[in-house]
């Protein structure tokens, strides 16, 4: 979601999540801002032998128009540094406006449960990189359709701002309930139109062919997970629990536009909710929350939700 200018003081990580990690401390201070995007029909292609699989990809001229992505192809299974043979492909999925490639990694059991988590829309929020660098490593449990969507808005993390090479908030930027929020400079700015911004455009390509059952979102600094009465309440209430992070409502912004409400709204019954994270992440905590990750995962593979 987004960053607020008033910090809130948060708890200690739980170290009684399933993985038995360490605690983490409160948040002391606000975040800052995101960055930004341009798309392109871009095609990956492969060629596997019978001892390597490679993968050339090739990147066709940005960009701005609305046109639907072409599908990308994934590589064949190989095996990565601490996998078990489960890699099952990398693609990129469009380019940023500042011509920047937006990339998936792809792992686990193809076939199964569909869960795409996504590190940074907002550039300037960039903590969830590690749990998905924890992600691209880690035993996936079978059943498990594992999408990493790194950077979302690879502009705005490699520029440090909350905005899209635009200057728009990408995360007010969906179609679902999208209004016209300020002008460009303005924190909020929404963009021109629904989807007016190459990376948005390349999302929703993206969500709409490989319809994920669950997409995790990753923002700072609010330190929290809002509720829900929907079908996601219980993972959002496990997640929490898993890694001491409190159930309480996000507020102080325009939330129209949002990432996670159109991904809920245009793929029901999919199940999308933000995680709001402190304003700094250790590597110990990036991993208690990277098995959070997996744990309610399963339980959406075991049918508990």
């Amino acid at each position: 979601m987004k960053r607020l200018a008033g910090v809130l003081a948060a708890g200690l990580l739980a170290a009684g999540c399933s993985s038995g990690a360490t605690s983490v401390a409160a948040p002391s201070s606000a975040p800052t801002s995101t960055a930004s995007t341009t798309t392109a029909a871009v095609v990956s292609t492969t060629t596997s032998t019978a001892l390597a699989t490679t993968t050339s990809t090739t990147v066709a001229p940005s960009t701005t128009t609305s046109t639907t992505l072409a599908p990308t192809t994934t590589a064949a299974p190989t095996t990565t540094a601490g996998s078990t043979n489960d890699f099952l492909g990398e693609e990129v999925l469009g380019t940023s406006a500042g011509g920047r490639p937006i990339i998936a990694m792809h792992r686990g059991t193809a076939g199964g449960t569909v869960v795409l988590v996504v590190g940074v829309i907002h550039g300037n929020e960039n903590a969830g990189l590690g749990i998905v660098d924890q992600l691209r490593t880690m035993p996936i449990p079978p059943g498990i359709d594992l999408w990493l969507l790194a950077e979302m808005n690879p502009d705005g993390v490699a520029n440090d701002v909350r905005h899209n090479g635009n200057g728009v908030d990408l995360n007010r930027n969906f179609p679902h309930d999208w209004t016209q929020i300020g002008e460009p400079g303005y924190w909020e700015y929404s963009g021109t139109g629904p989807a007016s911004e190459p990376e948005t455009q390349a999302f929703m390509a993206f969500v709409d062919r490989v319809q994920p059952e669950l997409t995790l979102w990753y923002h700072q600094d609010l330190y929290r997970i809002s509720p829900s009465s929907r079908r996601d309440g219980p993972l959002r209430v496990r997640y929490a629990e898993l890694t001491g992070l409190p159930v309480l409502s996000v507020s102080g912004g325009t939330y129209t536009g949002v990432a996670a409400t159109w991904v809920r709204n245009t793929h029901t019954p999919a199940m999308s909710f933000i995680v709001e994270l402190g304003p700094t992440l250790s590597g110990a905590e990036a991993a208690v929350h990277a098995q959070a990750v997996l744990a309610i995962s399963q339980m959406v593979v075991d049918g508990e939700v």
